[in-house]
């Protein structure tokens, strides 16, 4: 008896795991409107991007398990919605069980995250040449010259790390990455560090950073080249801040009116990157070590440039939603940043900066 309750069983298994295997290998979703609404990228630029992770998944060792397709499908209905409801048994998009879609995630994020991948997706640019079309494009825009892009941080919410949780507390009472995006004018991500806890301030992170550091070489050999950031950051010469309470009509006023319209980009584009990947919103909190916190960040930064270049429908949150997130944020720019006896030299030189561009702009008005 046992021995036929065993064999019933297996065969029962067996039949349950070919079911979902054809199942999973049904196309289900017929138009690119229900794969955005559901992977957030269409049906051709999810075979590209299954192309582009290949060389660098591992080969499958089990006849029957998940294919490459399915565990990207499996990340992608993740990362858009922060939730395993959406991708475990109750999905018949998937079909698949809680442990194999955190293992396909798992699998596909840190494929996202290899260097190739990165560079191929993300890249700041790297020469004159580059930088001049950043440039023209931000000026034909916005009207501000010189400007790159803009940089601005925003936390991403995460479960209680085990080690070294003070670096992980941010002061808005819960745990969570402080992720530094720098964008260019079309709402493309040109660099993202989210190697920093959210209880660092935003300058500080900027001032560790290596754009910080190209930046500083670039101005020392006489290159004029910005990032607009908010009153969080120190002003540079290569980092313009708005002015403190400038007088109604004058230069500085008209330079603060500029700034704030340009720099409005980068929070459009943090929004848009949460719109789309819901898993980075404060309220759905990242289950996953600092670690993979940061690899899931970097991942949907990817995905976001994919389908920002693909042109798709931006999908925007809920008022509620943006509520929230603006509320999670607000802290980042109330605290003080401190500033550095050794640093003043570059604070009056980057006041010296600003002051001109300032001259630029209100003689250039009419």
């Amino acid at each position: 008896m046992l021995y036929l309750l065993e064999e019933a069983k297996r065969l029962d298994d067996l039949h349950k795991r070919r079911q979902s295997r054809s199942i999973r290998n049904l196309y289900k979703i017929s138009s690119d409107r229900d794969y955005i609404r559901n992977y957030r990228l269409t049906r051709d630029l999810i075979e590209i991007l299954e192309d582009d992770l290949m060389p660098f998944l591992p080969q499958q060792v089990r006849r029957g398990g998940l294919s490459h397709h399915t565990k990207i499908l499996c990340t992608l209905s993740f990362l858009a919605t922060g939730s395993y409801q959406n991708v475990v048994g109750k999905s018949f998009f998937n079909y698949v069980s809680q442990p194999s879609a955190s293992r396909a995630i798992n699998t596909i994020v840190n494929a996202l995250n290899h260097p190739d991948i990165i560079k191929k997706y993300i890249r700041f640019p790297q020469n004159r040449n580059e930088r001049e079309t950043l440039k023209q494009r931000f000026f034909e825009k916005f009207k501000i010259p010189g400007v790159i892009g803009c940089v601005d941080g925003t936390l991403v919410a995460m479960i209680r790390p085990k080690t070294q949780e003070e670096r992980y507390y941010c002061r808005k009472g819960y745990h969570a990455r402080n992720v530094l995006i720098i964008n260019d004018c079309d709402l493309n991500i040109l660099h993202v560090d989210a190697t920093f806890g959210g209880a660092t301030h935003d300058s500080f992170i900027f001032n560790n950073s290596v754009i910080q550091h190209h930046l500083e070489q670039l101005n020392n050999a006489g290159e004029t080249a910005y990032l607009l950031g908010d009153s969080a950051y120190g002003q540079r010469s290569y980092l313009m801040t708005p002015c403190a309470n400038p007088e109604p009509g004058s230069p500085e006023e008209h330079y603060n009116t500029l700034h704030s319209t340009a720099r409005n980009s980068v929070e459009r584009t943090i929004g848009i990157l949460k719109g789309r990947f819901r898993c980075l919103l404060v309220h759905r909190v990242l289950h996953y070590d600092p670690e993979m916190v940061s690899k899931i960040i970097i991942a949907c930064c990817i995905l976001h440039n994919i389908c920002n270049r693909a042109g798709l429908p931006v999908l925007e949150l809920p008022h509620n939603l943006q509520e929230e997130e603006i509320r999670a944020n607000e802290v980042l720019q109330s605290e003080g940043h401190h500033i550095e006896p050794a640093s003043l030299g570059a604070l009056e030189r980057g006041r010296a900066s600003r002051q001109q561009l300032i001259n630029i702009l209100w003689r250039g008005r009419h």
